[in-house]
């Protein structure tokens, strides 16, 4: 296994369209192998009964898991990534009942 120290060692980008509706993900094969095995590793925490979660961030924003540079013209990178591990399809909905019922 690759050590990933920074992003000079792949290509890994987040992406929106103008209208914030659609997100487009580049990368190169070290880049998606590199975040394929990020999601495999939150999905099993999240198996155990964990919700885990993780952020992923530009250079510019302090991190060094995503690239700097847009792979398109029209698109917004995307700087700051967070990606969340429910353990079961109902995602977040049983979590935010429990923050408005203490609210």
């Amino acid at each position: 296994m690759a050590n990933f120290e920074n992003t000079a060692d792949y290509l890994l980008t987040f992406e929106t369209d103008e209208t914030g509706e659609q997100v487009s993900i580049h990368g190169d094969p070290e880049g998606l192998a590199f975040f394929a095995r990020e999601l495999l590793a939150i999905a099993e925490r999240a198996k155990s009964g964990d919700c885990p979660h993780d952020h992923y961030f530009t250079e510019e924003w302090g991190g060094y898991q995503l690239s700097s540079e847009p792979q398109t013209d029209n698109n917004r990178l995307v700087n700051h990534v967070k990606i969340y591990g429910w353990p079961t399809k109902e995602g977040g909905k049983p979590y935010r009942s429990q923050g408005e019922a203490a609210s």
